[in-house]
C-alpha cells in the first residue's frame, strides 16, 4: 500500500494572515517532499485534481469543491496578528501593499501606514483595516467540523518536544513509520531552530506581544471595534483585560 492509499484522503491547512502561514507552508512542504507527496499553496481556482496536501492562507476553503478531506485549522490571538502585521506591512514588497487605492486617496495600503507619525497611531489604523478583516475570517470559520483539528498558534510555537504536533500528524492519518521524518522537519523548520529563521517573515514567534504595545486607546476600540470576539476564539473569558493596568 503507498503511503497517500495509507494517509487515506487529501489534508487542506488552513492558516490566516500574520498567523502562522509561511511557518505551515515550509512545515507542509518539507513533509511532502520528503514522502513524495503533492504539496500545493495558491488559490482553490489553481489546486490540482491528485493534490495531497493544500494550504490555503486565509482558510477559504470551498469545501463543495473538494474531495473528502481530514485537516489543520490554525489561528492566533488577533491582537498579535495586529501588532505583527503593523510592522511586517511597513517594509514588506508583497505586491498588494503598494497598490494605489481610492479610499487612502491615492496611496497605498503602506504609505497610508507609515504616514502616521506614531506607532501608537499605525496600530490604530492596522486594527480597523487588514487586522479587522483577519479577524473576521477567524470568526467566521466553522469550529464544529470534526473532521479538522483546531490548533492555537500560541500553543504550537512553544512545542519544542513535538507533543502536540505528533498528535496533529496522527489525526491528519500519518502512519507511525513516517512520524520521525515528519517531525524532524518540523524541528528544523520551527522558529526554535536558528537555521530556519527567516527575518522577512518572522520579527518576533512570541505570544502575547500586544500586552508590551497595546494602550489603554488600543485596547478600549479592540473592544468597541470586535466586541467579545477574543471569548469566542478562546483568548480571553471575559473583557476584564480592556482595563487591565498598564504594565
Amino acid at each position: 500500500m503507498s503511503l497517500r492509499e495509507e494517509i487515506g484522503a487529501p489534508i487542506l491547512v488552513g492558516t490566516h494572515h500574520r498567523a502562522g502561514t509561511v511557518w505551515m507552508a515550509d512545515v507542509f512542504r518539507g513533509v511532502c517532499s520528503t514522502l513524495d507527496l503533492r504539496f500545493f499553496s495558491a488559490r482553490q481556482d489553481d489546486v490540482p485534481r491528485d493534490f495531497d496536501v493544500f494550504v490555503h492562507e486565509h482558510s477559504r476553503f470551498r469545501f463543495s469543491d473538494l474531495p473528502e478531506h481530514r485537516g489543520l485549522h490554525m489561528i492566533r490571538d488577533p491582537r498579535d496578528v495586529i501588532v505583527s502585521g503593523c510592522f511586517y506591512h511597513q517594509t514588506s514588497a508583497e505586491e498588494w501593499l503598494h497598490e494605489r487605492r481610492p479610499e487612502y486617496g491615492g496611496m497605498t495600503y503602506q504609505e497610508r501606514l507609515r504616514g502616521y507619525s506614531t506607532f501608537e497611531d499605525q496600530l490604530l489604523f492596522e486594527m480597523q483595516e487588514v487586522g479587522s478583516h483577519t479577524l473576521h475570517e477567524m470568526l467566521s470559520w466553522d469550529y464544529s467540523q470534526a473532521n479538522f483539528w483546531e490548533a492555537k498558534y500560541e500553543e504550537l510555537i512553544v512545542d519544542v518536544e513535538l507533543t502536540l504536533f505528533r498528535q496533529v500528524f496522527e489525526f491528519l492519518n500519518f502512519p507511525h513509520k513516517v512520524m520521525p521524518q515528519c517531525l524532524k522537519i518540523v524541528d528544523q523548520r520551527s522558529i526554535w531552530s536558528a537555521t530556519v529563521f527567516n527575518r522577512r517573515h518572522v520579527r518576533s514567534g512570541a505570544a502575547g506581544q500586544w500586552k508590551t504595545y497595546f494602550n489603554e486607546t488600543h485596547r478600549r476600540r479592540f473592544s468597541e471595534l470586535f466586541g467579545d470576539a477574543l471569548v469566542q476564539l478562546g483568548y480571553e473569558s471575559d473583557d476584564r483585560w480592556v482595563m487591565a493596568e498598564e504594565p
